[in-house]
């Protein structure tokens, strides 16, 4: 009798063991990648990982941040907040880390401000090799001693997907509407100096009914989600300020869009299969 005790005791200590070792991710259901895609198609994911650590948490974890992308398996990733070489995330290059856990090769960083001994960025990630990558600065206006307005940037790369043409651009808004209705009309220029079609993603800092969305809306672009939007806090999201956007219109058709549900950031990744016409 004490040995079928000591049995029964011992598969449900190797299952809480189970349990506490579960995966930082939870409810990735399959939009579409994991049965055939389109052959003109590219799957693009953007997220705001702060520094790599998780909702509640100030210590940096890249390994449950590569295993939702690894879960995803996008060929294209938009990062902000990401850490280079500082004190805070163990002086360690976060973008080359995830290229490696993750078998992306082809990366580009850029930095948005210096910080502790490092930087803090955004970084790009992609299957498909990166040309004419630049790291663009947007303006910033002054509010007085009592706002803070950090220093933010856009990513510029084109990829090619089945012999097509394709701008990529990444950047992470700033917090006031002063600073953002600068940095938009910015963005728009920029971005249309490229005469191929553009897919733009990024913390915009700015829900769907502000004018920063409507702006770019007005400028062309159309945002890839249409419903279960919302991908901030984590943990119980009530706001939508991450974005995959993208014009001309008719060069493009949303196969799938999809908001993940993960804690290994404060943030909720989203995830966008576009078929190139």
């Amino acid at each position: 009798m004490k040995r079928v005790y000591i049995s029964v005791l011992l598969l449900f200590t190797l299952l809480l063991v189970a349990i506490a070792c579960e995966k930082k991710y939870t409810g990735i259901d399959d939009p579409g990648w994991n049965t055939q895609k389109p052959d003109n198609s590219v799957t693009v994911m953007s997220y705001n990982v702060k520094y790599c650590s998780a909702i509640n948490s100030t210590t940096p974890d890249v390994d449950a941040v590569a295993a939702v992308i690894n879960e995803i398996k996008p060929d294209v990733v938009f990062l902000q907040e990401l850490d280079r070489n500082t004190t805070r995330s163990g002086k360690v290059d976060q973008l080359a880390l995830l290229s490696s856990k993750t078998n992306m090769p082809y990366t580009f960083y850029g930095k948005a401000i210096d910080y502790q001994g490092g930087e803090s960025g955004l970084g790009i990630l992609s299957r498909y090799q990166l040309f004419d990558s630049q790291r663009h600065d947007l303006p910033r206006v002054d509010l007085g001693p009592d706002v803070y307005v950090s220093y933010r940037i856009l990513l510029t790369a084109t990829i090619t997907v089945n012999e097509k043409k394709i701008m990529i651009a990444n950047t992470h808004l700033e917090l006031t509407q002063e600073n953002r209705d600068l940095q938009v009309p910015e963005i728009n220029r920029i971005l249309s100096n490229s005469t191929a079609p553009v897919i733009f993603g990024g913390d915009f800092n700015a829900v769907p009914g502000n004018k920063t969305i409507q702006s770019f809306f007005d400028f062309g672009f159309k945002k890839t989600c249409t419903t279960n939007c919302l991908t901030i806090p984590s943990n119980k999201p009530n706001r939508e300020i991450d974005f995959i956007l993208y014009r001309p219109i008719q060069n493009f058709s949303v196969v799938s869009h999809q908001v993940v549900d993960t804690q290994a950031s404060d943030h909720l990744p989203i995830i966008t299969i576009l078929e190139l016409k």
